[in-house]
Formats: C-alpha cells, structure tokens, sequence
C-alpha cells in the first residue's frame, strides 16, 4: 500500500508543468515607513519601501502594505486604487518590466487603526554596472470621505544575486 501511495504521488509530480514544481513568489519585506499628513487632519504611516534579494532574473512577487491612521487623525480615509508608475534603473536605455496587481482594495482606515493591502505582480531585472536589479515605483490614490484625494508612494527594490547599491 505503502509503495502505490509513492509511486501515486511522483506520478503526480511528474505529470505537473515544470513551472509549477519550481515557481517561486519573492516575498518582499518592509525596510522603510512613510509618514504624511496626506489630507488636512489625516496621517497616515505606511510601508513604503520593500527589498527582494537575490532574486532570480525573472519571476515574480508579492509585498503586502501596511498602513496606519494616526490615532490624532480627525477621519477615515480609503485607499481605492495602485498602479505602477515607472520602473528603473533604465542601462542602454532599456528599463525593467513589470506588473503589479492589487488585492485587497479599497481599503478604508478610520483614526487609530491599521489595515493592509497586497501587490504582486511579475518582473524582469536589467543588467546594470552594480548587478541585476530593477526598482519599481508604485502609487497608491486614494480620497476622503469629502473627496479629498492624496496619493502613497511605494517602491520595491529587487536585487539578483550580487547585485550592489
């Protein structure tokens, strides 16, 4: 019994895409917070800066964003949308690629609380003089409950094996 349970699960092993035996998300990790007054009465602190390293050249990625209302805050606010602004560095004038999706969105965060939100998305480094790398650089908008709008930037640092700043 116990041999046809093996030999049932390498079949199943083998018969899966290569993609899917070996596809790794990079999961990103905060090393740096933003703190703005982002409408009159209203701060927030959130995650603004996430380092992915030794990456591969290509693959994908996942950062998750953390943002607090300040407990002084005088109202909610609601993050609705992200997208992907630009990417760099840009050697020989050729830039990174890259994709970002949210989930969790919209997201509002009244005084004194804290919520979060998802990004993932693909990517492909470009060869620089410091090493594989790309940055891509992320707004998150968002608005008051009067229409106020204000906007989060957020950037992820993806670095290849050996790569340098």
């Amino acid at each position: 019994m116990r041999q046809r349970i093996v030999i049932l699960l390498i079949a199943a092993l083998i018969s899966l895409p290569a993609t899917a035996v070996y596809a790794q998300v990079q999961i990103c990790v905060p090393f740096d917070q933003s703190t703005e007054t982002v409408v009159p009465g209203v701060t927030l602190t959130w995650d603004s800066s996430f380092r992915c390293e030794s990456v591969p050249r290509a693959g994908t990625y996942t950062i998750t964003v953390r943002l607090t209302n300040a407990t002084t805050s005088n109202q909610a606010v609601t993050v609705e949308t992200l997208q992907l602004s630009h990417t760099t560095p840009r050697p020989r004038r050729q830039a990174p690629s890259a994709s970002a999706t949210p989930s969790g969105l919209p997201v509002t965060v009244g005084p004194g609380q804290t919520a979060s939100f998802t990004v993932s998305g693909n990517y492909t480094l470009v060869t620089t003089n410091e090493g594989d790398k790309a940055n891509l650089h992320l707004r998150a908008r968002g608005s008051n409950a009067s229409g106020q709008p204000f906007q989060l930037g957020i950037n992820v640092h993806l670095r290849g094996p050996g790569a340098v700043e």
